[in-house]
């Protein structure tokens, strides 16, 4: 059941109303931006273009994988024109795609940013070494000019825009979805030299059971004797009262 909400004292609408939804979906779905911790619909009129279909991605686990990654190879395979979509709004335009994932329905509404570095150089790449086939109406042009996309003319004040600036509503319980996406584990990282540091201490920890460290008064020497088979008793001596032949000790 949506959330109704009130836009004068006769009329009330959807929460969705006037905001983007995927292409030919029935009963509509709109899409989701995610933006910090929420996630925001987006007006139909932001859209420049829309995504003919979503990507494919094996699992949940691949998903996350590629989203947790910025290199542009790892992209590549993902910014074909027909899966790009540009969203525009008063602080620039940026490109997103979409990723559908058998077994998790709705994770294609999801909008995936496109940072301006996989943008750049995965759009040039395409445009060099693949052949688009052209054109034959308006909404299909759009589609291949998300190719020319560049920061400096499209968004150069902001890593993207920023549906809170804009004033795009958060989706609420209706319109939000989890995302399917499972994270990779985090590596901790190796601190040069921890190694060998660590197996020097598993080498101390492997023969030697106990130690203790005494401070050596200053100016003083010492003694030390073995009292039976378990206590060591150590003497120190100041300068003027050293003794060197150890009867001291003997007759205590």
């Amino acid at each position: 059941m949506r959330r109704l909400t009130t836009m004068s004292s006769t009329e009330i609408v959807p929460q969705s109303a006037g905001m983007a939804t995927l292409p030919m979906s029935n009963p509509p779905k709109t899409f989701l931006l995610p933006f910090g911790k929420n996630q925001h619909l987006v007006p139909e009129s932001a859209f420049v273009s829309f995504p003919k279909k979503p990507n494919k991605m094996p699992s949940a686990e691949a998903l996350g994988a590629l989203l947790a990654t910025k290199a542009p190879e790892k992209w590549f395979p993902y910014c074909q024109p027909n899966t790009l979509c540009r969203i525009a709004g008063d602080t620039g335009n940026c490109v997103y795609t979409t990723f559908k994932v058998d077994g998790h329905p709705g994770e294609e509404r999801i909008l995936r940013f496109i940072s301006a570095a996989i943008a750049e150089k995965n759009f040039e790449k395409i445009k060099e070494t693949e052949k688009l086939p052209e054109a034959t109406n308006d909404r299909q042009q759009i589609r291949y000019d998300v190719l020319n996309w560049k920061k400096e003319t499209c968004c150069p004040s902001r890593a993207q825009i920023s549906p809170e600036i804009e004033k795009w509503p958060i989706a609420d319980v209706t319109e939000a979805l989890k995302s399917c996406a499972i994270s990779p584990e985090s590596k901790k990282r190796t601190k040069p030299g921890s190694s060998q540091a660590d197996e020097m201490a598993a080498t101390r920890s492997r023969y030697i059971c106990s130690e203790e460290l005494i401070k050596v008064p200053p100016g003083s020497t010492y003694k030390i004797n073995e009292v039976g088979n378990h206590l060591l008793h150590v003497l120190f001596y100041r300068a003027e009262g050293t003794v060197e032949n150890g009867d001291e000790e003997e007759d205590q």
